[in-house]
């Protein structure tokens, strides 16, 4: 038997903890889609809506319909089992253009912690997520300018205040089913790119202080402050710091160097294609692209028991130490699947290499 699809679905709400998987399974004769559902961690009811085989195109036509009416029961993809707002926009593109951040050395960053023009938030490990909201409707908005479903509680708060002040629109990223903002776009119906970063972030913080599932990030000001969050981020083995100028207007894209937003990563990632997938074993083999577009593979990497093994040609994020020059990346870490990039991000040219002539263990 060969599986051709496969979801997985969660539903988390009051005493309600529950998951329901649905696949489509090529047999003898066509196809068959089954199913699984139960609570979560314990034994699970399996079916099948399809008491005998069926072609290839009535098993999608089955399964497609069988997600439909699970997420419109509120199960989502998320594994937290929070529900996601439908949108008629999903897809669209909007007017968003992310403002882009370009890398600095460990040197660079500690002028920065010692110039009081500048101030720093720890840099979030989600994905990149805006947002707009009026006293009727709001949407989400990816890293691609792409209108996204945002999460109920998300959805909710910002409606709230839209209702109370007027419109808003903040700038973000998303971690499970929290938001967390590091920028204020409009405040109360009006357009504030123009205002500095660091009286934009003060307004963010009074109008989101009551929110739930919406978290502003701390801002470190002073000298010991910054110095305070570097030490610890590394200490918690955080990402990185994102340092900001404090008179910064909002500024769409990335500087071709330099910039007012700036960022020091205490550990590299990457994100790469999913270009093979093991059958044994819970690891999936990752490749890059060259300048001409050729693939280049870069190594395996294994995918934790609490994560789904991700698809064929699946974008991923992954965790690495170095990159050797023409090889692989040592030490990759799986950090999970990335759906607001695409192919064209996939490149080699995002890769730090291992320094020359420099062992690994000192590395370790």
């Amino acid at each position: 038997m060969k599986t051709l699809a496969k979801s997985s679905l969660y539903y988390c709400e009051g005493s309600s903890n529950k998951e329901y998987h649905a696949e489509i399974v090529e047999v003898a004769g066509g196809n068959v889609v089954n199913f699984r559902y139960g609570r979560r961690g314990g034994a699970l009811t399996v079916g099948t809506k399809t008491a005998a085989p069926v072609d290839p195109a009535e098993a999608q036509k089955i399964y497609e319909k069988l997600i439909k009416e699970k997420t419109a029961k509120g199960y989502t993809v998320d594994t937290s089992g929070v529900a996601y707002q439908g949108t008629e926009l999903a897809g669209r593109k909007s007017d968003f253009l992310p403002q882009l951040l370009n890398p600095i050395t460990e040197d660079e960053a500690m002028k920065l912690i010692a110039d009081d023009q500048w101030a720093a938030q720890e840099k979030m490990d989600g994905e990149r997520r805006a947002a707009y909201a009026t006293e009727a409707d709001v949407v989400g908005i990816n890293r691609k300018g792409l209108f996204v479903p945002l999460p109920l509680p998300v959805a909710d708060e910002l409606i709230d205040i839209a209702a109370s002040s007027n419109a808003i629109r903040i700038d973000g990223e998303i971690i499970g089913d929290i938001l967390y903002v590091f920028d204020l776009h409009m405040h109360k119906g009006i357009s504030i790119h123009a205002s500095p970063w660091f009286k934009r972030m003060r307004l963010a913080q009074l109008a989101l202080a009551q929110c739930e599932s919406i978290k502003t990030v701390p801002v470190a000001v002073t000298t010991e402050e910054k110095r305070s969050l570097w030490n610890k981020v590394k200490a918690a083995h955080g990402e990185g710091i994102v340092f900001k100028r404090r008179s910064s207007p909002v500024t769409a894209g990335r500087p071709n160097s330099g910039g007012d937003w700036l960022k020091f990563k205490f550990t590299e990632t990457a994100t790469v294609q999913v270009g093979s997938i093991s059958p044994s074993k819970r690891s999936v083999g990752i490749d890059l692209f060259d300048e001409r577009g050729d693939v280049v593979h870069v190594g395996n990497v294994t995918i934790p028991a609490n994560h789904d093994i991700p698809k064929l040609n699946a974008l991923v994020e992954v965790e690495y130490l170095y990159a050797y020059k023409g090889g692989s990346i040592y030490q990759p870490v799986y950090r999970g699947i990335r759906t607001d990039l695409d192919i064209t991000d996939c490149t080699l040219s995002q890769l730090k290499y291992k320094p020359e002539g420099r062992e690994d263990d000192d590395l370790a």
